[in-house]
C-alpha cells in the first residue's frame, strides 16, 4: 500500500513538474518575442537620440546593445517556434528584420528617419504575429498576461521614439496620431493589470511602481517645449521600459 501510495505521489511530482516546465517555457518564448517588439522601437529611438545629439554616447551604446539582443533573441527563439503558424512569424520576422539592421548600422542622417521607422515598423508587426502564435501555441492562461505585460515595454520605447522623430522633423499622419493612442492603450493596459485580483503582493507593488513612473512621463510629455526635454523624455522612458521589464 506504501508503495502504491509513493509511486502515485511520485507521478503526481513528475507530472506537476513537467507542467511548471512547460509554463515557463511558454512564458520566456512569449517574453523574447515581445522583446522583440521593443527593441523594434528602441532601435529608432536611440537612433534618433543620436541624431538629435541626446546623450549621443550613451544613445550608441543602446543602439548596439539593442541590435545585439535582437539578433540573440532571434536564435534563442528558433527551438521554441514549434507550431507552423509560429514557424512561419518567425520566418517572417527574419526577413523584415535584415532590412531594418542594414539601416541601423549605417549613417545616422536625418534624411532617413523616416526610412528607418518605417522599417521598424515592419519589424514590430512581425514580431506581434510571433507574439500571437506563440501565446496561441501555448495552453497557459498566464501567457496572455505576460504578453500585456511585456506589450508595455514596446509602448514605453514607442512613445518616445515618435517624440525624438517629431523632434527631428519628421512629421506624418501616423506620427501626429501616435502621441495620444499610444498613451491611451499603455493606460489602458495599466488600468487592466491593476484590476487583477490575482496579483501577488510583489507583482501589484512593481505594477504600482510602473504607474508611478508612467505619470511622470506623460506629465513630462505634456510639457515639451524646450530642447532640454529631449533628455528627460528619454531618461524617463527607460525607467518605465525596466519597470514594465520588471513587471514581465
Amino acid at each position: 500500500m506504501l508503495q502504491a501510495f509513493l509511486r502515485l505521489w511520485l507521478f503526481l511530482a513528475l507530472g506537476c513538474a513537467a507542467q511548471l516546465a512547460q509554463a515557463a517555457a511558454a512564458d520566456d518564448a512569449i517574453n523574447l518575442a515581445g522583446q522583440q517588439r521593443m527593441l523594434s522601437q528602441r532601435i529608432v529611438k536611440s537612433w534618433c537620440q543620436i541624431g538629435l545629439n541626446v546623450q549621443p554616447a550613451l544613445s550608441k551604446r543602446q543602439l548596439d546593445e539593442a541590435i545585439r539582443r535582437f539578433e540573440d533573441n532571434l536564435k534563442a527563439l528558433d527551438p521554441v517556434a514549434a507550431s507552423p503558424q509560429a514557424r512561419t512569424a518567425l520566418a517572417g520576422l527574419r526577413a523584415a528584420w535584415s532590412p531594418l539592421r542594414t539601416t541601423a548600422l549605417g549613417v545616422i542622417r536625418q534624411a532617413d528617419a523616416e526610412l528607418i521607422d518605417a522599417r521598424a515598423e515592419d519589424v514590430l508587426m512581425a514580431a506581434e504575429r510571433l507574439t500571437r502564435a506563440l501565446q496561441d501555441q501555448s495552453s497557459v492562461p498566464v501567457s496572455r498576461w505576460v504578453n500585456l505585460a511585456g506589450r508595455q515595454r514596446m509602448l514605453s520605447q514607442r512613445l518616445v521614439k515618435t517624440y525624438m522623430l517629431r523632434q527631428w522633423g519628421v512629421d506624418n499622419a501616423r506620427l501626429r496620431d501616435e502621441l495620444e493612442s499610444v498613451q491611451n492603450e499603455f493606460s489602458g493596459a495599466l488600468a487592466t493589470m491593476q484590476q487583477r485580483t490575482d496579483n501577488s503582493a510583489a507583482v501589484r507593488g512593481e505594477i504600482e511602481n510602473l504607474a508611478l513612473q508612467w505619470e511622470w512621463l506623460r506629465t513630462a510629455l505634456a510639457t515639451e517645449g524646450a530642447e532640454s526635454f529631449r533628455l528627460i523624455l528619454a531618461e524617463a522612458g527607460d525607467a518605465v521600459l525596466e519597470l514594465a521589464d520588471q513587471v514581465t
